[in-house]
């Protein structure tokens, strides 16, 4: 599997947790050890921060001040 399509669903992955659970919030590492703990592909916290990066770029996800956490 290329990195962009690894990305791309771990991206999925991301976006259907918030789906779910729209007010969560989390760290990158918590994100790959939690959100996506029951993916069917694996990944580690660099292709998970690859994939936030370009949720953040999308303007899907937002980082909070002054923290390394992620929410909608």
């Amino acid at each position: 599997m290329k990195m962009q399509d690894i990305h791309s669903e771990i991206q999925r992955g991301i976006i259907n947790y918030l789906s779910v659970h729209p007010t969560a919030s989390a760290s990158a590492q918590r994100i790959c050890n939690q959100w996506l703990a029951n993916e069917r592909y694996s990944h580690n916290i660099a292709e998970v921060q690859t994939a936030i990066d370009g949720l953040l770029a999308q303007g899907e996800m937002h980082k909070r001040a002054d923290t390394d956490i992620y929410t909608l």
